[in-house]
């Protein structure tokens, strides 16, 4: 059968694959596609099943604290099991579906920024954003909206220092259509006679040999069953938390540099939307400016962002920065009335201007002390020592946000194209953020191993079968999705994986 339940299986089964995938999300779902009838056995080992189990989603529980410089803590407890999907196609169960490459800046070296500069360039990552665009069903990112604009949706010219990004959103998502995404992780199993899933199968280590190369992993199933797995070579794919808690469970291997676990860096929004004086985040443009690439965020259309150039960001001391627009709900309050006829005045030569609610987000830097570490003292019931997440924030993570959506509004000004306003103190900053579901930086990729984790091929340094799949091999965040550069990264490991083993690509 395709599917298998482990707990099922003869106590102490041994699985045997060429290729081991730990964990059943969208990287192991994505580079499992590319192997199905390449003469190769492959399995994945899924903690969870086919459908959400709440006992199964508690192993994620853990503690976690944010923290920011002259902001109160904010326990983040919750954090750790809401923002994961701990069943078969992981946070494909549950995320919405937008995607968006990373923009070339997010790349480069930026020397005004420690720990920048990725071990690959964005160029030579485009072929296999095409072929994760393909793959997810969705256009491929070739259109420039400021240099080759839709004329019924014009873009809105700024300057150099900010542009236009498109983001796409794909139907192959267990929240948006099941049916679909069913099909998707589901229909290339049962068609393969070389792919087996094996569900509740829960790794719990990962055993060397002679300390450089992946012996087998221990499998333990909730209902007592213990099973273990060998293979060629191993892909850890379970997630920017949960990659680390294994790596540091299993003697921390990864950890040469000091590196494993450190770095995390999570998108947050920031935004306010029912201030009780009516003192809303907004963008006032002239109402002769078509809004509509930005603010109609139907799932059928393409829209953009405003975001922050390399050239922006190098003048202005600042990583990637993002502005996201809506259409208003509800007619302006008398407090936003007065705003919206200011901006008027200013740049629309005294004709009306409309208000757009917006949200921020700026990209939050590798910082050594935002990091993960295990509990040793509470361990879950397969005997793991649970996570511990103190989520970080710098005065310089801080510095960029206000410093971007300042230049952002300057530039605006300027160009007599709208205002902006953010009425949020910075001691308050922590206190109205949205946290997304996305956990990087944790394994980073790195050229030498004492800066990071993996190498350019996301091979753990020093150990010849073991890699890392996901978005916690990102040196940097950058500001778009994760996901689709997650499948991109997959496509990429899964040719390296096939070069090795001797596979066609």
């Amino acid at each position: 059968m395709a599917f298998i339940d482990a707990r099922a299986l003869p106590e102490a089964t041994e699985i045997e694959a060429d290729l081991i995938l730990i964990g059943g999300g969208l990287a192991s779902i994505s580079i499992a596609k590319q192997w199905a009838g390449a003469g190769k056995t492959v399995a994945i080992l899924e903690s969870g099943g086919r459908e959400r189990d709440m006992e199964i989603q508690a192993l994620y529980a853990g503690a976690g604290t944010m923290r920011a410089p002259g902001n109160p803590d904010r326990n983040i407890d919750s954090y750790l099991v809401q923002s994961r999907a701990r069943w078969y196609g992981g946070s494909g169960n549950i995320w919405g579906g937008k995607c968006g490459p990373l923009d070339p800046a997010d790349f480069e070296r930026r020397d005004w920024l420690d720990r920048t500069g990725w071990p690959v360039t964005r160029a030579q990552m485009d072929a296999y954003y095409d072929r994760a665009c393909d793959l997810l069903q969705i256009p491929r990112f070739t259109r420039d909206w400021d240099n080759d604009p839709d004329a019924a949706r014009p873009p809105l010219n700024i300057n150099s220092d900010f542009f236009s990004s498109p983001r796409v959103f794909t139907a192959l998502s267990g929240e948006v259509d099941s049916v679909k995404f069913d099909a998707f992780r589901n229909d290339f199993v049962e068609a393969s006679d070389n792919i087996r899933v094996y569900l509740h199968a829960s790794v719990t280590n990962i055993a060397l040999r002679r300390g450089d190369r992946v012996q087998g992993l221990e499998v333990r199933c909730l209902n007592g069953r213990r099973h273990t797995a060998r293979g060629r070579n191993y892909v850890l794919a379970t997630g920017g938390i949960e990659n680390v808690r294994l790596l540091l469970a299993s003697g921390g291997i990864g950890n040469h540099s000091d590196l494993l676990g450190r770095c995390f860096q999570g998108h947050v929004t920031f935004g306010v939307y029912e201030n009780a004086e009516g003192l809303n985040t907004m963008l006032c443009v002239s109402d002769g400016q078509n809004m509509s690439l930005y603010a109609d965020s139907g799932r059928a259309n393409v829209h953009c962002v405003i975001t922050t150039s390399l050239e922006g960001q190098r003048r202005f001391s600042t990583g990637n920065f993002t502005t996201t627009l809506f259409d208003p709900r509800d007619q302006p309050r008398p407090e936003d009335a007065a705003v919206l006829a200011l901006a008027g005045q200013l740049d629309a030569n005294g004709s009306s201007a409309r208000h757009h609610p917006c949200f921020f987000m700026s990209e939050q830097f590798p910082y050594l002390e935002s990091r993960l570490t295990l509990l040793p003292e509470h361990t879950d019931p397969l005997g793991m020592p649970r996570v511990y997440l103190d989520w970080v924030y710098s005065e310089r993570d801080l510095d960029n946000l206000e410093r971007s959506i300042a230049a952002l509004g300057d530039a605006l000004g300027a160009a007599g194209k709208g205002r902006v306003r953010f009425p949020v103190p910075r001691e308050q900053l922590l206190s109205i953020l949205n946290m997304s579901r996305h956990h990087m930086g944790t394994t980073r990729m790195s050229t030498s191993p004492e800066h990071g984790v993996v190498d350019e091929n996301c091979r753990v340094h020093g150990i010849r079968n073991l890699y890392v799949a996901g978005c916690s091999v990102f040196p940097t965040s950058g500001i778009a999705n994760p996901t689709l550069t997650i499948i991109a990264l997959a496509m990429r490991l899964s040719d390296h994986l096939k070069r090795d083993m001797g596979v066609r690509t």
